[in-house]
């Protein structure tokens, strides 16, 4: 079955072609690109029939990001492609035959399936000399997505009275276009803890991903996380992190590592354990298994309510009621 990784609009495909998600993390680094491009190039070096696209085709598999829909008005004509949206941040599209969501809060099996996002290309992980030390805290991320209250001069002045420094590696999202020369998101050379609290939300952030604490496994850094579905997911047990509301609860955390230097041992360890299952190897089996077991088998199913051949308003309404009817959620 013809599988098409879709960028609308990009024009210079060629180039996007050849490069190494390995080697130019910074041309990955928008959202459409490290899911779609990301995921198109790993599937392409690792020998499997993929092709990627600026202009959607009429069959086969189309794989896209969902903020990207602006292509489907051109679609509303019945037609044979089969529309896997990834939908990343964003709400569910009614519009696709299948989802990929970045946890597992809202996947099924059926239509929606949980693929972990790529963990951070190229990282450094921390250098093993740094033994126990406990000197730097770093967050990494647009700095939105940490809560005010990690922000303050008190917070700080209270690590600084540990000896600790708070790094923030990020801009404010506005300025995205700008995170390539501010950011440093895959080193964690002289990092000794991460911090990822993000502002409090009843429902959990059930939208995000859990990559802060798969690339804090990778780097060999132990991390203080908020409450956020992604992560309670992926725990096993109280070495994986160590979860934080505040930050008095973060000050605690600290001075618990810092007086307990086998504490902070047992966690590197563990977190490197952890990885094993989230390298890009393991995520780019599971990207296989979906397009090339899965979604055939779905598809060679008894035909479903919603038959492809709807035009597409028609369907989003129609998997619009049935999930009202169902009071299923759309996150």
């Amino acid at each position: 079955m013809r599988v098409t990784f879709l960028l609308a609009g990009e024009t210079d495909l060629d180039t996007l072609r050849t490069l190494d998600p390995d080697r130019d993390e910074a041309a990955l680094q928008r959202g459409e690109r490290a899911w779609v491009l990301q995921t198109y190039l790993r599937l392409a070096r690792a020998g499997h029939p993929v092709e990627l696209a600026g202009v959607a085709p009429r069959d086969g598999v189309i794989v896209f990001h969902v903020k990207q829909r602006g292509f489907l008005r051109r679609l509303d004509a019945p037609g044979r492609a089969i529309l896997l949206g990834i939908r990343a941040d964003n709400r569910t599209s009614g519009f696709c035959d299948f989802e990929v969501v970045q946890n597992g809060c809202f996947a099924d099996d059926r239509r929606v399936f949980f693929i972990p996002f790529w963990p951070q290309p190229a990282l450094a992980p921390r250098d093993p000399g740094r033994g126990g030390r406990i000197e730097r805290i770093c967050f990494k991320g647009f700095v939105d997505n940490l809560d005010p209250a990690f922000r303050t001069p008190q917070f700080v002045r209270a690590l600084a009275d540990r000896g600790v420094a708070l790094e923030v590696h990020g801009v404010p999202w506005r300025r995205a276009a700008d995170r390539d020369d501010h950011l440093a998101w895959g080193n964690y050379n002289d990092v000794d803890l991460v911090l990822a609290v993000r502002p409090p939300d009843r429902r959990l952030h059930t939208s995000k991903p859990a990559s802060k604490l798969i690339n804090a496994w990778h780097a060999g850094v132990p991390a203080l996380l908020g409450s956020e579905y992604a992560y309670r997911e992926l725990r096993r047990g109280p070495l994986d992190y160590l979860e934080v509301a505040t930050p008095d609860d973060a000050l605690a955390a600290v001075d618990r590592l810092r007086s307990d230097p086998a504490l902070y041992r047992a966690m590197v360890d563990n977190g490197r354990q952890r990885a094993g299952r989230f390298t890009h190897e393991a995520v780019l089996d599971r990207w296989v298994k979906l397009l090339f077991q899965t979604l055939p088998i779905r598809l060679s199913a008894p035909r479903p309510i919603v038959d492809r051949r709807v035009p597409l308003p028609v369907r989003w309404a129609l998997r619009e009621a049935v999930r009202v009817a169902c009071r299923r959620p759309t996150r």
